[in-house]
């Protein structure tokens, strides 16, 4: 079976959608820094070619977008494939990402008597010492953004939609660390890690 190929803003409204599993063209748009109008229109022709799913306004991918997704990546991201700069700070993410994860769970959870308990945030000195926690991955990540936009600008966005997040942190708004219905810090994350995955043609270790 023949796999389409897609033009390159066809895959960057696509693979927003499929990170998203399910998103309006507002949405996509934010991610992507196209214009709303455009976006409906890539969805609209992502639709007719049998990749996408659009209906009451939002959108979904279908199962033939995935292989489109990979088969286009191979193309496009040949060179960061290659590139060994870019290589050896992917193998550092990796340490970094399994510390952004005992983080979020540190978030999430804190031990009362030896048991993990639901963190009702009632500790303000501790939710801020794991804040700070986070803050740091975060910034442990921006050689490796700096890299892949060396070679697509698209992935400064993820810098910009990070500092964004966690300057509403700083203020207060303490769920946009993991509130999984924002662009919060865990979201964001996760899509990095997906998107770069899905850069590299790797699976996840999990």
């Amino acid at each position: 079976m023949t796999v389409t190929t897609l033009a390159k803003p066809d895959y960057d409204v696509l693979n927003v959608l499929a990170l998203k599993k399910m998103a309006d063209a507002t949405a996509i748009a934010a991610v992507t820094g196209m214009p709303a109008g455009d976006v409906e229109g890539r969805l609209a022709s992502l639709s007719g070619g049998g990749l996408a799913v659009v209906a009451g306004g939002a959108a979904l991918p279908t199962d033939e977008a995935e292989p489109a997704l990979a088969a286009t990546a191979a193309e496009v991201y040949a060179p960061v494939r290659a590139d060994g700069d870019v290589l050896a700070l992917v193998e550092k993410f990796e340490t970094t990402n399994a510390q952004f994860l005992a983080a979020m769970s540190s978030w999430q959870q804190v031990e009362v008597g030896g048991r993990k308990v639901t963190n009702d945030h009632s500790d303000a000195a501790y939710d801020e010492k794991v804040i700070t926690k986070i803050e740091r991955l975060v910034g442990r990540l921006e050689p490796l953004i700096g890299a892949l936009a060396g070679h697509d600008a698209r992935f400064s966005l993820y810098s910009t939609r990070f500092a964004t997040a966690l300057e509403a942190i700083d203020t207060g708004d303490h769920d946009l660390v993991s509130a999984p219905t924002r662009d919060s810090v865990h979201n964001v994350w996760f899509e990095f890690h997906e998107d770069l995955l899905r850069t590299l043609g790797r699976e996840r270790a999990e």
